[in-house]
C-alpha cells in the first residue's frame, strides 16, 4: 500500500508544473471572437525558451515576442494551421503541445503511457514480493516441526532483501528519468531555438530600421515645409543638412549646406559638417578636400565636433590610437554641449582595450 501511495504521490509532483497563471495582454483585437481563438491558439505553442509553458504563461522576451506575433496573424485573418505552420518551419514540433504522430515524435506521444505501465509494473512487483514474503513466513512457522524441514534449508529463499528491493527501485526511477531526458537532448531543440532567437532579432532590427528611416523622413518633411514657409532660415537649412546626412544623403546634405552658408556665411560648423559629407562621398577617406575643409574649421574654431571627429576617426583607421585619443579627449575637454559625450568615452575606452 505505501508503494501506491508513493506512486500518487509522485503523479501529484509531477503535475504541479503545469498549474501557472495566465499572462494578461492589452492587444486591441478587432472583435471578442478573434480574441478568444488568438488565445487559445497561443495557449497551444510552447515557449521556445521556457520549460514547459506555452506563450500565454510565460513572460520571457521570446514569448512576448512570439504571443504578439500570434496576435497579430490572427487579427490579419490568418487561420490556426497557417500560424502553427509558420511556427513549426522556425522552431520545429518543438513549438507544438500537439505535434502530429511521426517516427521522429513516435517516443513523445508513447513515453507516458509506457512510463505509467513501467510504474504500475513496480507496484505489482512489489506486491507481489509482499505476499510471497508473508506466504513464506507463515509456512515456514507450520513446518519447522516436519522432520523434511531440514531439506528446505538447503533450497534458495523466495524472499528478496530490503537492499534489492532499494536496487530495484532505484533502477526504475533511474529509467523514468534517464529515457525522458535522452530523448530531449537528441531533439534539435538548442539548434530551432538559437534559429528562432536570430530571426527574433532580425525582425527587432528590420522593424527599428524601419521606423528609424520614417522618423528621419518626417524630420526631413517637417524642415522642408519650414524652409518653404521661410526659405531665408539659415539654421533651418543647417539643420536639414544634419537630417539628410543622418538618413546618408550626402549629396543632399552638400546642396543644403550651401544655402546654409549663402545666409549664414562659411562658419566652422558649416566647414566640418562639408567635410563630413565629402568625407563618406570619397568613400570614408580623408581627401584633399576633405582635408581642406578641416583646416579651414579648425583655424577658426581649434574645438570644432565633426572635424575633431573626422580626425579621430582617421586615426583610428590607421591604428594610430595615441593621436585618436587625443582628439576625442579635446572634444571632451571643450565641454560642448554638441558633442555626444557617451560615444565619445565609449570609443576612447574601445580604443584603450587595442592599445593595451
Amino acid at each position: 500500500m505505501k508503494y501506491l501511495n508513493f506512486f500518487f504521490l509522485i503523479c501529484y509532483l509531477g503535475l504541479l508544473p503545469f498549474a501557472h497563471a495566465e499572462m494578461v495582454d492589452t492587444y486591441a483585437f478587432k472583435n471578442q471572437a478573434d480574441r478568444t481563438r488568438a488565445v487559445e491558439l497561443a495557449k497551444s505553442l510552447r515557449c521556445p525558451q521556457c520549460q514547459n509553458q506555452n506563450l500565454v504563461e510565460s513572460n520571457s522576451p521570446i514569448a512576448y515576442d512570439l504571443r504578439l506575433e500570434v496576435y497579430k496573424m490572427v487579427d490579419e485573418g490568418q487561420t490556426n494551421q497557417q500560424i502553427i505552420d509558420a511556427m513549426t518551419a522556425r522552431f520545429g514540433q518543438f513549438v507544438n503541445y500537439k505535434p502530429p504522430f511521426q517516427w521522429n515524435t513516435a517516443l513523445l506521444w508513447l513515453a507516458p503511457i509506457l512510463l505509467f505501465g513501467l510504474a504500475f509494473a513496480l507496484i505489482w512487483y512489489s506486491m507481489k514480493q509482499q505476499s510471497l514474503n508473508i506466504y513464506s513466513s507463515g509456512t515456514s512457522t507450520l513446518s519447522s516441526s516436519d522432520p523434511r524441514s531440514t531439506q528446505s534449508n538447503y533450497l534458495p529463499e523466495v524472499t528478496s532483501s530490503p537492499a534489492q528491493r532499494l536496487k530495484t527501485l532505484l533502477l526504475i526511477f533511474s529509467l523514468l528519468l534517464i529515457v525522458p531526458l535522452a530523448y530531449y537532448f537528441s531533439l534539435d531543440r538548442l539548434e530551432r531555438v538559437q534559429q528562432g532567437e536570430q530571426l527574433q532579432v532580425a525582425a527587432l532590427n528590420q522593424r527599428l530600421e524601419t521606423s528609424e528611416k520614417a522618423q528621419q523622413s518626417d524630420l526631413i518633411e517637417t524642415i522642408q515645409n519650414r524652409l518653404r514657409a521661410n526659405p531665408n532660415n539659415g539654421d533651418d537649412w543647417r539643420k536639414l543638412a544634419e537630417a539628410y546626412m543622418e538618413a546618408e544623403q550626402y549629396d543632399n546634405a552638400l546642396i543644403a549646406l550651401r544655402n546654409a552658408a549663402q545666409i549664414l556665411g562659411e562658419t566652422p560648423e558649416l566647414l566640418g559638417l562639408g567635410a563630413t559629407a565629402q568625407y563618406y562621398l570619397a568613400g570614408q577617406k580623408i581627401t584633399p578636400k576633405v582635408r581642406q575643409l578641416i583646416e579651414a574649421a579648425l583655424q577658426e574654431n581649434k574645438n570644432e565636433v565633426s572635424s575633431l571627429n573626422l580626425l579621430a576617426a582617421e586615426a583610428l583607421a590607421q591604428k594610430n590610437y595615441p593621436v585618436a585619443l587625443r582628439y576625442w579627449q579635446q572634444l571632451l575637454d571643450s565641454n560642448n554641449p554638441a558633442v555626444d559625450r557617451r560615444a565619445v568615452i565609449q570609443h576612447i575606452k574601445m580604443v584603450e582595450i587595442f592599445n593595451q
